[in-house]
């Protein structure tokens, strides 16, 4: 696959990823012409637009200059410059994908946890993020979306790692794998990766990432680089 192809497959993971948190928060949401975008709501740490491929017209130039103030726009393929716009730059990535490893499907680890109760994804949430506030992102509604799973890492009890899994595209008849809002005890992110990946080897996966000091510990992992994005905040 060309590098830009793989780019849109991670951004079409990361649009379904967000398209399902968005519409739980009471937005409509649709695909455009080299875009996704939600309105009606805008949520904490997700953008109201995320790019799907390079190819833009002027249908996305007018979905951006009607979002609202503090909404923000996933550049999937680095190549918008929105300042002209009223836009500033909110941060910088790296997008990651590793190929099926194997054409096997292990069975999952018996540290390896799928929240499918209220209270299990509570605990999920507080291992997430200590900030109340930001757990009405994931309200237990999302529990009912099949191709989402809040994968926890538990040894002897006590939750060490984890992350939410969304699946989708189909690249080569395989749904992807897409990882995001990990949390794992400190500098174990690498075991931290294994472990929530150990049930995919057969599957693609992909993920972002913006701090490049971290960028060795996936290429352990068997991820590539294949691109870069940019998130956009209106001012």
């Amino acid at each position: 696959m060309k590098p830009e192809d793989v780019v849109s497959l991670c951004a079409q993971n990361n649009a379904l990823w967000c398209d399902a948190v968005l519409k739980a928060a009471g937005a409509q949401t649709g695909y455009h012409h080299g875009y996704w975008q939600a309105l009606g709501a805008t949520v904490p740490l997700f953008p109201n637009i995320v790019t799907v491929t390079d190819d833009h017209g002027a249908d996305l130039t007018s979905a951006l200059a009607v979002l609202p103030a503090n909404a923000a726009v996933k550049d999937s393929f680095n190549c918008l410059n929105l300042r002209s716009l009223g836009f500033e730059e909110l941060l910088t990535g790296t997008w990651l994908f590793r190929m099926p490893q194997s054409s096997r499907k292990p069975p999952a680890p018996p540290s390896w946890h799928k929240a499918v109760t209220v209270e299990s994804l509570r605990k999920w949430l507080e291992g997430w993020s200590d900030k109340e506030v930001l757990h009405k992102i994931f309200p237990a509604k999302l529990l009912e979306v099949q191709a989402i799973d809040f994968a926890s890492i538990l040894q002897d009890s006590t939750l060490k790692a984890g992350a939410a899994l969304n699946h989708g595209p189909a690249c080569d008849g395989k749904n992807i794998i897409g990882v995001s809002n990990v949390f794992r005890r400190k500098s174990w992110l690498f075991g931290a990766l294994h472990d929530l990946l150990e049930p995919y080897p057969h599957r693609p996966v992909c993920t972002y990432e913006t701090d490049d000091e971290l960028l060795p510990v996936y290429r352990q992992l068997g991820f590539e680089e294949v691109g870069k994005l940019t998130v956009w905040r209106k001012l």
